[in-house]
């Protein structure tokens, strides 16, 4: 039988650069292959499965996470959830990996979540141009482990998010950070004050900040 493996883009380690542990060591794998398009991605070099740069099996990628000495993983993409994802998060949950999956909120989560597991889970903006290929219903299985990101570019995909908190009661932790060069930080800020939006956590991505934006393995 054929051993399966995954098309892998990159993997390192960085910071954290948003989210709830921004600022925290962590190992980042990302994967190739995205089932969206979004007007405002910035891994652009990560969406066909051909953007692999190796193909990597389960043994493998352990192998590699292992010589860093941090306990927090990031699988992200591209689209990680495209990926056959539960034998991975069942042997990281195993060795005392905290695990976040960073996804697009269009695809399908987890049957089972392995111990150590949480999602970041994008709300895909008007501006993105994807908004009408989310699977809301992902939502309803948020836990207060999770997080649910709105990046927004505009006031429409500040009101948007407005319209979303008040249509779902949301057990996950929820955050909201600009499109890079789109729209001001402040704004945002404003935004939450005027509608008094106590649950929402305003963020930019720290590496961006830190190193060139354009700067990829940070």
């Amino acid at each position: 039988m054929k051993t399966e493996t995954f098309p892998v883009v990159e993997l390192f380690d960085s910071i954290e650069g948003e989210g709830k542990r921004t600022g925290a060591m962590a190992v980042f794998v990302r994967f190739a292959g995205c089932n969206l398009r979004c007007s405002y991605c910035d891994t652009g070099y990560a969406l066909e499965p051909a953007d692999a740069r190796e193909h990597l099996t389960e043994e493998d990628l352990m192998g590699r996470i292992r010589r860093y000495p941090w306990k927090k993983v990031t699988l992200t993409g591209g689209e990680p959830l495209l990926q056959p994802l539960d034998s991975l998060c069942r042997t990281l949950s195993r060795e005392g990996y905290e695990v976040n999956i960073e996804t697009n909120g269009a695809v399908p989560l987890l049957e089972e979540r392995p111990r150590g597991l949480f999602y970041t889970m994008d709300v895909k903006s008007p501006s993105s141009g994807m908004r009408g290929r989310m699977r809301m219903e992902n939502l309803t299985r948020l836990t207060g482990e999770d997080v649910v990101k709105f990046v927004v570019g505009s006031r429409e995909d500040l009101e948007d998010m407005d319209r979303v908190l008040r249509e779902y009661t949301l057990r996950s932790q929820v955050y909201v950070s600009p499109v890079y060069g789109a729209i001001e930080p402040r704004e945002l800020v404003e935004f939450v004050r005027e509608h008094k939006l106590a649950q929402v956590r305003v963020q930019v991505q720290l590496h961006k900040i830190i190193w060139n934006p354009e700067m990829r393995g940070v």
